[in-house]
């Protein structure tokens, strides 16, 4: 029934992080409806804002949340001075917009940008990045040269929860990845690309100005090459019309509708491209959903299921489409269905091959839908055992800051263990490990929990004992001051007896990250005036390892 790389968090980890990793076991989900890839007068945006009255992200949240068929929505601004975006504070500002808007169970707004340019570069669209990304002198928190896509996968690699999803792509955009030999640095950063994107600047608001364009080429490229990414359709609105030009939708299958819900969907690919505003596709191989990477024993056996709540839209073909990752070969049709809403198929394969598998739908009207792929190996040798966990270091007594990981220990364990775990700050992540670390001194129970593909898990509790240790961190804590506090308009933070490079962070009280600045600065000044008033934190981080965190508070008169 439809329902209408590192986030620094100080409380509420436990159920904060269960929600965002899961595990990789069968499950319905609730089918969402929207559109990551839009603008507002922040950057290119709202164009017509002498009739619509439209400027500010706010405001066009507010008009996305009263289109049809719209259960979230995403704006993108342009990352860059000559495509509008005049200030890191507007980002901030939309940030906080997208906050505003959300309504857990009715709305989700999600606020990110689209960095890059299209003569010579391309267009990422980028969400779960706090900060913005840029090249323009005193137009950005983070520096990334133009056109430097490599570092640019890294930033988002290094930000746990970041993701990059490819605009209007082309075979040579992004450094020409798409024609060549999967880079594994972009893939572990993209989620997906659109197979359909506009009409741009359209005017239209009653849903009738459908997308032509097709990118369905661009996606078998990546395919091909060996990338793992969804696909979806994109609006990529200029003008007051979000969500109204066209009845396209990119559709999330997800737990909930809460922004956690959706950003976690948008990351495990499960998500496909719709030029119908509510058709639902239910497509597993042995019950995992779209966008999973599964290896289990045996030939993959697909199930396909579509449901139409408009009983006029019947469906004329389903067709099956798959390849060999990193082949260079472009995916064939493996089966096709004509004048059935339902398919089920099985793919005998050789032990250790590895395929994906991806549909697209064609409805009576001519509507199409295209879905993310399921990428399927065989392995006979796995057993249906879970795995055993290793903590390092074994000494469970460490220090504010000190990095502790988590590592499968089995002799077998198969890439595709998943990993949720509570009563720490989340670090990087691999299939096999998970890094994190301590903000504060006291007793952590921390439980770590692992599940593969075909339902064994095990947890392993254990009890951390964080305490502050002499040497640097001690030391360094008392190198900071912040002031005034209680604040007003500004708070300034003074690092000048730290050398280097600094990361200061402002975080919520609920661990929302609310700014996050690098730099070499001495002083660091910042403005508190969209801020409410209440308890933060401040986090000083050097080289990747927080070193104090001092509370604050916001008062006015």
């Amino acid at each position: 029934m439809r329902n209408k790389k590192i986030i620094k968090k100080q409380f509420f980890i436990t159920v904060i992080m269960l929600a965002l990793t899961g595990v990789c076991t069968a499950q319905s989900y609730n089918y969402y409806f929207g559109n990551i890839h839009a603008h507002s007068s922040y950057s290119d945006g709202n164009k017509d804002s002498n009739t619509s009255l439209l400027t500010t992200p706010l405001q066009d949240f507010n008009y996305a949340k009263a289109s049809q068929q719209i259960d979230f929505y995403g704006i993108s601004e342009h990352n860059h001075l000559s495509a509008g975006m005049l200030s890191p504070a507007y980002y901030h500002k939309g940030i906080a917009d997208a906050d505003s808007a959300t309504i857990d169970g009715s709305f989700v707004a999600l606020y990110g940008m689209e960095w890059g340019v299209i003569s010579g570069g391309g267009h990422v669209i980028i969400y779960g990045y706090d900060s913005l990304m840029g090249w323009d002198a005193n137009d950005y928190d983070v520096f990334v040269a133009k056109n430097d896509y490599t570092n640019l996968w890294k930033k988002i690699n290094e930000k746990q929860g970041a993701f990059a999803y490819l605009a209007h792509p082309a075979t040579s955009d992004y450094g020409n990845i798409l024609a060549n030999s999967v880079n594994l640095s972009a893939d572990n950063a993209i989620i997906g690309m659109a197979a359909r994107s506009g009409p741009a600047f359209s005017t239209n608001k009653t849903y009738s100005n459908p997308a032509t364009s097709n990118n369905i080429n661009d996606y078998n490229n990546a395919l091909k090459q060996g990338y793992h990414l969804g696909v979806g359709l994109d609006h990529d609105s200029h003008n007051s019309v979000f969500g109204r030009q066209t009845a396209g939708r990119l559709v999330v299958l997800a737990s909930s509708l809460t922004r956690i819900a959706i950003l976690d969907a948008f990351r495990k690919m499960r998500f496909y491209s719709s030029d119908d505003w509510n058709a639902e596709v239910n497509f597993t191989i042995n019950n995992q959903p779209m966008g999973s990477i599964v290896t289990q024993v045996g030939s993959p056996t697909i199930a396909v299921s579509i449901t139409d709540p408009d009983v006029s839209e019947t469906i004329s073909s389903i067709t099956i489409y798959y390849g060999v990752p990193g082949s260079g070969t472009v995916a064939g049709i493996l089966n096709t269905v004509n004048n059935s809403s339902t398919l089920s198929y099985s793919h005998t394969i050789a032990n250790n091959a590895t395929y994906y598998y991806y549909l697209r739908i064609t409805q009576a009207d001519g509507n199409i839908i295209w879905t993310s792929p399921i990428w399927y190996t065989r392995n006979d040798s796995i057993t249906n055992s879970p795995p055993t966990a290793n903590f390092t270091p074994s000494s469970t007594t460490i220090c504010v800051g000190q990095q502790i990981t988590f590592t499968d220990n089995s002799i077998n364990a198969p890439t595709e263990w998943n990993w949720s775990l509570s009563g720490a700050l989340p670090g990087t992540s691999t299939n096999q490990s998970v890094v994190a670390t301590f903000p504060t001194e006291g007793s952590y129970t921390v439980s770590l929990t692992t599940s593969n593909s075909f339902g064994a898990s095990a947890a392993i509790n254990k009890i951390i004992n964080v305490q502050v240790c002499t040497g640097i961190e001690e030391s360094l804590k008392k190198l900071v001051r912040i002031f005034p506090n209680p604040a007003n308009q500004l708070l300034t933070i003074d690092a000048s007896l730290l050398s280097g490079k600094k990361t200061i962070e402002i975080v919520d009280v609920s661990g929302r990250l609310i700014l996050s600045k690098t730099s070499t600065d001495q002083l660091f000044n910042i403005e508190l005036t969209s801020l409410p008033m209440g308890g933060y934190f401040v986090n000083v981080i050097i080289n990747e390892r927080i070193y104090t965190t001092e509370q604050f508070f916001i008062q006015r008169k």
